[in-house]
């Protein structure tokens, strides 16, 4: 089984939000290699924005930390995975990074963990919702 991190739900874990517990959970299972973890660079680097602007050294010391888990982050080096993540913009109301995320989860094979919102649905792929973030 594969997972494919949106940055929302790395958020409630970074930010101490109660469904942050879950995702947790699922770093550990990463961690452990029941599971195959990913994150996209888009999705990565929309992550370090969030916590930099909060605190330069907490964005520093959150990368380390999640690099630490095992996750996989997926890099835009052809063309397949930008045109699809492009695809699913043009298709579905959805922000870039989400776009990107959900094309991740589509070459990954995987699921989206995400957040309860309904901005995946009707995108034809699988997610893993944790509790309510906001």
């Amino acid at each position: 089984m594969s997972l494919v991190f949106d940055t929302e739900a790395l958020l409630a874990y970074y930010l101490g939000e109660p469904a942050g517990k879950e995702v947790m959970r699922l770093f550990v299972e990463v961690q452990e290699g029941k599971v195959k973890g990913f994150m996209n660079i888009i999705n990565f680097t929309e992550l370090y924005y969030i916590l930099y602007r909060r605190s330069p050294e907490v964005a520093d010391e959150k990368e380390r930390n999640l690099r630490g888990y095992g996750l996989k982050v997926v890099p835009i080096t052809d063309d397949k995975l930008w045109k699809e993540a492009a695809k699913i913009k043009g298709e579905h109301a959805l922000s870039l990074a989400d776009a990107f995320a959900a094309a991740t989860t589509k070459a990954k094979q995987a699921s989206l963990v995400t957040g309860r919102d309904k901005e995946f649905e009707n995108t034809g792929i699988k997610t893993t919702k944790i509790g309510k973030l906001h």
